[in-house]
């Protein structure tokens, strides 16, 4: 089944986000096959509400990014920023950009030991934070290579958390990712490191390749499976040729549509949730600006020109919206994971809100929206991917255990909240 998981780079600024950008953009986007859309925000300000509504009301989900320096912002100073991305049904805020890059640290930071484990002390409470406000908790993309190499880095920052017991914290977790092409074939280190076993950090073998190409994923998700058992969801919250690419080029034209069709097949791992190529669009000031899909929001580049012809050759995603029969359907797993607080906790939210509530993944794909109910075990990430597919706006709850006390934490469930007495979190 095609997967909707492409997307868009947004602006490179916190500048347009009024109404009449959004009426703009919406039908560019949709003719591009837009389903997801980053979004570069702020510690100050959110990026509106309507803005963000208007967006998902449309059919796209916004990834809200911002890229902080190590240590900028504390979790107190955001919490309510996060919670109300989540209210207005916002799942993805990341903060932070390549932590494995020189310039994101103090000097005097940068050049002590125990990096990656000083990181994790200042970025495990932003995640904890997320987490709480009912977002799905991201690690920020790292830049490919780095001055500290980021599989490296990467590896052991997942292997810290698990260490630091956070099973919790990374069942929830997912990957920020960049994928560029520089300068290579799109299949260039693909099948990551089982491929290419004699590839070492910082090490350049001739004729070996590595992660620093579009298959980037494959890498990333062997790092998973070895340091966690399994992969994690990745979102490219931007990939393309590069920042410095020339959307009038035939070659980059050719280079950007095979990533777009990429979104669409089996070739990428089921992780990859979201790709995002870069960049919509850039004021003319801007030194981005070049490299944009559009000069304009009514003047698309050759680049553009050439994924609306991918777009409308693209195969129709199953069960559109007009042809959903079912406004909310409640997802239930089969291997017996619900408890009795659990059941009796849906009971009040099923008593005030009537969704329609079954086992079947081929019913919940003619509901507008769907919740699932448990963490991937009970209901495997690939289920969601193929919700999402069939033009589904997909949440997840997943019950916790009580407290050694025997009261469960408060719940907060995406969408109608009505009060729950079972923990939930959102993965």
């Amino acid at each position: 089944m095609a997967m909707n998981r492409l997307g868009f780079h947004y602006y490179p600024d916190e500048r347009h986000y009024t109404d009449a950008d959004l009426s703009a953009w919406l039908p560019a986007m949709h003719a591009l096959g837009a389903r997801w859309l980053t979004l570069r925000g702020s510690a100050a300000r959110a990026v509106p509400e309507p803005f963000v509504r208007g967006l998902l009301d449309a059919g796209i989900t916004p990834v809200i990014h911002l890229p902080l320096r190590i240590g900028a912002v504390r979790p107190a100073e955001i919490t309510g920023l996060l919670e109300a991305y989540a209210h207005w049904g916002v799942r993805h805020v990341v903060i932070g950009d390549r932590p494995n890059t020189r310039r994101e640290w103090e000097p005097s930071e940068w050049g002590r030991s125990a990096l990656v484990e000083r990181y994790l002390d200042r970025l495990i409470p932003i995640l904890q934070a997320e987490r709480s406000a009912g977002l799905q908790p991201v690690l920020p993309p790292l830049e490919p290579g780095g001055d500290y190499w980021d599989t490296a880095f990467l590896s052991s920052a997942l292997s810290a958390l698990v260490r630091r017991g956070q099973q919790a914290l990374v069942r929830d977790l997912a990957l920020g990712v960049y994928a560029w092409s520089f300068g290579h074939p799109l299949d260039w280190g693909r099948g990551g490191p089982k491929a290419w076993p004699g590839v070492r950090p910082y090490d350049a073998v001739e004729g070996a390749q590595d992660q620093r190409g579009f298959r980037i994923f494959d890498w990333y998700e062997q790092i998973c499976l070895e340091a966690l058992g399994r992969s994690l969801p990745m979102i490219a919250l931007a990939a393309g040729v590069g920042l410095a690419w020339n959307p009038d080029a035939d070659e980059d034209c050719d280079i950007i549509t095979a990533m777009a069709r990429s979104a669409a097949a089996a070739e990428l791992p089921d992780s990859v949730i979201a790709l995002n190529l870069h960049l919509l669009c850039a004021e003319p000031e801007s030194p981005e600006y070049g490299a944009a899909l559009y000069a304009g929001a009514s003047a698309p580049r050759a680049a553009a020109r050439a994924l609306f012809t991918a777009a409308a050759q693209a195969p129709a995603a199953p069960a559109p919206a007009s042809a959903k029969t079912m406004g909310h359907y409640l997802l239930l797993p089969t291997n017996g994971s619900l408890g009795r607080e659990a059941w009796n906790a849906l009971a009040e939210y099923v008593l005030v809100w009537r969704p329609v509530i079954g086992f079947s993944a081929s019913e919940a794909c003619l509901a507008s929206e769907v919740t699932l109910v448990g963490d991937s075990r009970a209901l495997p990430l690939s289920l969601e991917n193929e919700l999402r597919a069939a033009g589904c706006v997909v949440r997840r709850v997943i019950p916790e255990k009580t407290h050694a006390h025997g009261a469960a934490a408060p719940a907060v469930v995406p969408g109608p909240q009505p009060s729950l007495t079972y923990g939930v979190s959102h993965g």
